[in-house]
């Protein structure tokens, strides 16, 4: 009996020690996606031991800083000038994000997970050019993680809270209007985190609503390559423009439903809110 608690304790901590170091890769990784991501409950919904697999989906329209801007001009290769830039605000950028979700029961209480999947985004205005300027990204990898855990639970009620990260590099064109032609390249690599907390209180067996406040920071960098024939000399002139990244405001709330299928599937959907976001959100999956 002893050797059979001992076999059992090994393989929790195999477990753990596999599922905290694949968490610990992805915060450790490169660059960020920095859409608001669809969040769920913010309590725990696994079992100890239990996994889920789904597909989370999410779409967001936002705003953001860009401050500290820099830019450097070579001319055929050889640094021509260099200079700061204004802060700028790019309104309305729309955001798509798909998602792999793996989720692993710790204990009955709290959760973890982790997340793969593609993004991509397009705006359009004149952000940065006065006549008019278009910009679609590649869809490009995405990927995130993050925790749940349940802090008091009675009846029907459960209360609790989540952290979730993600990451991903965009890269595009911008798209002057003023230009037939645009050679305007952009790469885009940005850091989202959101924090929320909130009940969790079942209406029926199988549907459940869910929300409560949220906080969602994003910290980047936004990298701008623009190629041009110099009207003076005649030669290739080459500009890049940089700007930090940042959230216009962190301070949200968020609303959904969770809808059992069957007796190991769900589905969801939810609405967050910021000042300066709006995002819709779905997810299904199943637990075993």
């Amino acid at each position: 009996m002893t050797r059979r608690r001992n076999s059992v304790r090994a393989k929790k901590t195999r477990r753990l020690c596999y599922i905290s170091f694949a968490i610990a890769i992805i915060c450790l990784s490169g660059p960020a996606a920095f859409a608001l991501g669809t969040m769920g409950p913010p309590t725990a919904g696994l079992k100890q031991e239990d996994f889920k697999i789904g597909a989370d989906y999410s779409h967001s329209k936002m705003d953001l800083e860009f401050n500290e801007g820099t830019y450097v001009e070579y001319l055929d290769g050889w640094f021509d000038a260099s200079g700061t830039k204004s802060d700028l605000k790019l309104k309305d950028i729309k955001i798509n994000t798909v998602y792999v979700n793996i989720g692993y029961g710790v204990t009955d209480n709290f959760e973890v997970f982790l997340r793969l999947g593609g993004t991509n985004a397009k705006f359009g205005g004149s952000t940065f050019w006065p006549s008019g300027d278009e910009f679609d990204s590649n869809t490009d990898f995405a990927i995130g993680g993050g925790i749940k855990a349940t802090f008091y639970e009675e009846d029907k009620l459960k209360i609790g809270g989540l952290i979730q990260v993600g990451w991903s590099e965009l890269d595009g064109a911008i798209r002057p209007k003023e230009w037939p032609v645009a050679d305007d390249t952009v790469q885009f690599d940005l850091t989202h985190v959101q924090i929320a907390v909130g009940p969790s209180y079942e209406l029926t067996e199988r549907v459940s609503i869910y929300g409560g406040p949220f906080l969602h920071f994003v910290q980047g960098d936004w990298e701008d390559v623009y190629n041009e024939i110099d009207p003076i000399t005649g030669g290739l002139l080459t500009s890049k423009y940089s700007w930090t990244v940042e959230e216009d405001s962190c301070f949200g709330a968020y609303i959904g439903t969770q809808m059992e299928i069957t007796e190991n599937s769900t589905f969801l959907i939810e609405y967050q809110h910021t000042a300066a976001a709006d995002t819709v959100g779905a997810s299904m999956a199943v637990k075993f």
